[in-house]
């Protein structure tokens, strides 16, 4: 018996230090980054580094912020994050739906071809986008940036979201269609509310994706007042000089979204992500 409970401590202490080495390798860049902000230029370059600063200061955000083409690169992002995320959201959801409740010709093949889709590097993407999109006369716009972001997620929210539809009972809908009421009122109703979790997860994943996004942005956008903050960043390293500590200061702000993203919707993201991991 004390064997097995000491096999159990054992088992339950390597666990949690797995986790925490984890935790620690994810976390440490993004904390260095963060206090690497707050050093003066004297101690941002000083050998050897200190971990935390001596002399806390907001210059490199004041440095930062006080251009007027960082504020855009802000406002770009937002615009093509935020559009991207409710795109993928509301044409998602309806994908999804469609290929889970209703029987048609070719929606096995239109499956496999968003699970292609979605297993294709963007990289090779990049050329046939750039030249429809060009062709199109949206290059350096934000409806072509959007355009870009969305065919490299969508393919991503349409497969997740099935996940969320194939867990809900079909026989609540044909309960609520035998008492009458019709396939839209059924699916708004009935439906939709079960899966707000997971779309929310989903939503929140294709914001995250198109807010870090640097390949395609870079190759879509060549005006300096449309580009994005990931490819704004890009600004600030040149072959004489790399700004770090503004660099930093933007890196920390660019995640400063996400965070509250996740801090404002942690409970259905988490709630969403578990219940798409349960096959029904």
């Amino acid at each position: 018996m004390n064997n097995k409970i000491a096999g159990r401590l054992i088992s339950k202490l390597g666990f949690w230090v797995l986790v925490l080495t984890a935790i620690v390798l994810v976390s440490f860049p993004l904390l260095w980054m963060a206090l690497s902000s707050l050093k003066p230029s004297v101690e941002l370059f000083k050998t050897p580094p200190a971990f935390f600063p001596r002399n806390p200061s907001l210059v490199w955000y004041g440095k930062a912020f006080t251009d007027s083409t960082v504020l855009r690169y802000f406002i770009n992002s937002l615009i093509v994050a935020v559009s991207t995320m409710i795109i993928d959201s509301v044409f998602g959801t309806m994908g999804a739906y469609s290929l889970t409740r209703f029987k048609y010709r070719g929606r096995k093949l239109i499956i496999a071809a968003v699970l292609s889709a979605y297993c294709i590097p963007p990289i090779m993407l990049m050329t046939p986008l750039y030249r429809i999109i060009a062709g199109l006369g949206l290059n350096s716009s934000y409806l072509g940036v959007i355009i870009g972001h969305v065919c490299v997620t969508f393919p991503f929210c349409i497969w997740i979201l099935i996940s969320f539809f194939k867990r809900v009972p079909k026989e609540i809908e044909e309960a609520a269609l035998m008492d009458g009421a019709s396939a839209f009122k059924t699916f708004y109703r009935i439906v939709l509310p079960l899966c707000v979790p997971g779309i929310l997860s989903t939503g929140i994943m294709a914001f995250i994706l198109s807010w870090n996004e640097y390949l395609l942005s870079s190759v879509l956008v060549s005006s300096d007042t449309m580009k994005t903050l990931t490819v704004g960043l890009a600004n600030y390293i040149s072959s004489t000089e790399i700004d770090w500590g503004t660099i930093m200061a933007l890196g920390t702000a660019t995640t400063i979204p996400i965070i509250i993203l996740f801090t404002a919707i942690q409970k259905y993201f988490v709630e969403g992500l578990t219940a798409g991991a349960v096959k029904g």
